[in-house]
């Protein structure tokens, strides 16, 4: 009768941790998630500007044009230096919580694409 029930105490031990193991694998949050598509759209972006040699920066839409990361260097340098496009989208009318977020959103997004753009930039034309 030992021998059984350490039979059974063994097995139920081994099936609770197997059962434990499954559980403790790593799912992935909605910001995690969240982060893979942003990091996949900027790198999506940044082949497509090397294979086009197009290294132009993105401005977010307002009352005057905003390059995220270079707000406090001369616009017109950057401008005539890399050129510049508008991020689809953007723009100074915010009417709800959505809007202002996806404006946060497309900021964060053109601040980590401009730094390596405007490095690029440069890059090419020390060439």
């Amino acid at each position: 009768m030992n021998k059984v029930t350490l039979l059974i105490t063994l097995l139920t031990c081994f099936v609770v941790s197997s059962v434990l193991q499954g559980c403790t694998k790593e799912s992935k949050t909605p910001e995690d998630i969240a982060k893979d598509k942003e990091f996949s759209r900027i790198e999506v972006v940044l082949n497509d500007a090397v294979s086009n040699q197009d290294y132009r920066l993105y401005g977010i839409a307002g009352r005057r044009v905003v390059l995220p990361g270079f707000e406090t260097e001369n616009f017109s340098e950057i401008k005539q230096r890399c050129g510049v496009r508008l991020l689809s989208g953007t723009g100074d009318v915010l009417k709800n919580n959505k809007d202002r977020d996806e404006r946060r959103e497309n900021y964060q997004f053109a601040l980590k694409v401009n730094n390596k753009l405007y490095a690029l930039c440069l890059d090419r034309m020390s060439k």
